[in-house]
């Protein structure tokens, strides 16, 4: 594992886009194909991934505060911090989350998202 990456403009654009609510550039990073795998809820698609991001992140007003970026087996892996509008009585804020990416010709070809 590389501790000491520069992250991939396509992943940087990822969390610019979730922070400042720009719902159609998120979705514009992914592949037609893409897929994310969500604490083990598994979207496959773009239609289906604008429709995650819509209930999962941007209903949420969520907001990531990156603290460590590394390389692992051709990911980009990605630790951050997220804050929101949750019902706090079920998700306690702020939480840590691992996203691994994997980005192929420019867009994001797979996601995974674990809590950590």
């Amino acid at each position: 594992m590389n501790q000491h990456v520069t992250m991939p403009s396509e992943v940087q654009e990822y969390f610019n886009a979730i922070n400042q609510y720009q719902t159609e550039a998120f979705i514009g990073l992914f592949a037609p194909g893409a897929a994310v795998k969500d604490n083990g809820k598994e979207i496959q698609g773009k239609d289906a991934i604008q429709a995650w991001a819509e209930s999962e992140i941007f209903s949420n007003k969520a907001r990531y505060t990156i603290s460590e970026i590394m390389e692992a087996g051709g990911s980009t892996v990605v630790t951050a911090e997220m804050e929101g509008e949750f019902n706090r009585n079920r998700v306690p804020a702020p939480q840590q989350f691992r996203h691994e990416f994997k980005v192929l010709d420019g867009k994001i070809k797979s996601l995974l998202i674990t809590q950590i």
